[in-house]
């Protein structure tokens, strides 16, 4: 869990995760809120741009293996919304790759996304640059 510098309180980095897998879904959302994410899901494209568009997320993940609008719909869609969101993409070994117009917005694929330790260490990263850069998690402590 982090913490403003200088104590203060705060409000949890908002994390959307866009995936169709109900069952990975739940298992994911129950870790990320664990570590002190607020978790907002959708299940389908259409319905993630929707809550980028209402939520702002900090941070997507997205599944590459999207029903209905691909992942790389929804990553270009962020970015057309006006996002500065890092994305993480979840993706089964040999899954479906970001496409080119989407790469510079994906700081991470993880390959199994059942690992958890994976996906928080790259969540991690993606916070700290994103801190660092004067983004919208500009003073939040992932350490």
């Amino acid at each position: 869990m982090g913490q403003f510098q200088g104590g203060t309180s705060y409000q949890a980095p908002q994390v959307l995760l866009v995936d169709s897998n109900l069952e990975r879904s739940r298992f994911l959302r129950d870790h990320l809120a664990s570590w002190g994410f607020a978790v907002t899901v959708a299940h389908d494209g259409y319905s993630g741009l929707r809550q980028i568009l209402n939520n702002w997320p900090e941070l997507i993940v997205v599944d590459s293996d999207l029903k209905g609008w691909s992942s790389s719909v929804v990553i270009d869609g962020a970015v057309r919304l006006g996002s500065r969101a890092p994305v993480i993409m979840l993706s089964e070994q040999g899954g479906v790759a970001p496409q080119r117009s989407s790469r510079r917005r994906v700081v991470g694929v993880i390959e199994n996304p059942s690992s958890v330790a994976e996906l928080r260490s790259v969540m991690l990263s993606a916070l700290s640059k994103s801190s660092h850069e004067g983004g919208p998690l500009d003073g939040y402590d992932v350490n």
